[in-house]
Formats: C-alpha cells, structure tokens, sequence
C-alpha cells in the first residue's frame, strides 16, 4: 500500500509539471512576465494582450502559432527561443537581438509595431511581411529577405549589408537607403522617388 501510494503521489507530480511547462490557447492580458508565466517552456495557440515583458528573459521558450497585441517587448532576450509563426501587432520592440532566437521554424509576422535597433543579423525570412513597421537603426547584415514585403515602413538608417533582397517590395516605404553592390537585389520593387537613397555613395544631385 505504501509502494502504491508513493507511485500514484510521484505520477501526479509528473502530470502536474507538464501541464504548468505548457499553456494551450489561452488568452494572457495586463500582466509582467511573473512566475507564474516563467515557469512555462511551451506556449501554443496563445494570445498575448497588453502586457509589459520589458526586459525580460524569454531565453528557451517556444511560441507557436501564437499572436502579441499592443505588447512592450523592448530589450527582452530571445536566445534560444523558437518563434514559429508568431505575429506581433501594435508592440514597442525595441532592442531586440532577432539574431538569437532558434532558427528552427523562425517565421514571424509584423504589423504597426516598433522594431528600432533590432537585429535580424544572418535570419532567414524569406517571403516574411512587415506592414506599417519603424524599422529605424535596424541592423539587417547577411539576412535573406527574399520576395519580403515591406508595406508603409520607415527604413531610417537601416543596415543593409550582404543581404538577399531579391524579389523584395519597398515600393510604400521610406528612408531606404542600401548599397546595390554588395547586396542581391534583382527584380527589388521600388517607386522612383526611391532611387536616390540606392544611389547615395555616389553623391550624385538628382532632381
């Protein structure tokens, strides 16, 4: 009897830990990034609203399917962590070093959110959509961004440097500025008025 009860109290605690290491479909609203929520490794299907993560450490986590609304991400730490199909809508995300996060099913979606001094240093995001985005002092270098499309974003001194840009449509956005030698950029869309800021280096008075 005492055999028994001691397997049935250690299979209890088994079952309790898995439920607390993983959160399915749940909705997540006004809260820090507590204990409670730093106790749990796997988040899927789950809906992130109002909440101030700033400075957090999100490191080995994996979100799936997952969505943040009207969140402060800024400066938290996503080494490790696996972003699959995660969208970010009306977040501050400032800061934020992209180039950590598990490449494994990297894909994110960014819509009216605040990405200044971000890295994507060396990600895949190919075909990826940022839509009404500040993409200020964005460190771009070695991404493949390939058929990404960029609707309505600001590229203020943006980095792109060794990037895969081919296919990629800037056509709404603004403050492009990158060098067309040391990037792939066959079949790029951009509107007219852009060109200056593809032909910067070489000084040239455009009117």
């Amino acid at each position: 009897m005492i055999k028994m009860y001691f397997r049935l109290r250690s299979i209890a605690i088994f079952t309790y830990r898995q439920i607390m290491e993983e959160l399915v479909e749940q909705t997540i609203s006004n809260v820090n990034f507590n204990k409670e929520l730093q106790q749990i490794t796997e988040f899927y299907k789950c809906t992130f609203e109002y909440c101030d993560f700033q400075n957090a450490a999100m490191v080995d986590l994996i979100f799936t399917n997952c969505e943040f609304k009207s969140c402060n991400l800024s400066n938290i730490k996503l080494k490790g962590t696996q972003l699959d199909h995660v969208i970010f809508q009306d977040c501050k995300m400032l800061g934020i070093q992209f180039n950590e996060c598990s490449s494994f099913s990297f894909h994110i979606q960014m819509k009216n959110t605040i990405l200044d001094y971000a890295s994507f240093f060396e990600r895949n995001m190919k075909k990826f959509k940022f839509e009404q985005c500040s993409l200020q002092h964005v460190d771009f270098e070695k991404a493949n961004l390939q058929q990404a499309i960029f609707k309505d974003c600001n590229f203020l001194n943006a980095r792109f440097h060794q990037c895969n840009l081919e296919g990629c449509d800037f056509r709404t956005s603004v403050h492009i500025q990158m060098d067309p030698e040391t990037n792939r950029m066959k079949k790029s869309k951009f509107e007219p008025e852009q060109l200056p800021g593809l032909l910067a280096k070489y000084q040239l008075l455009i009117d």
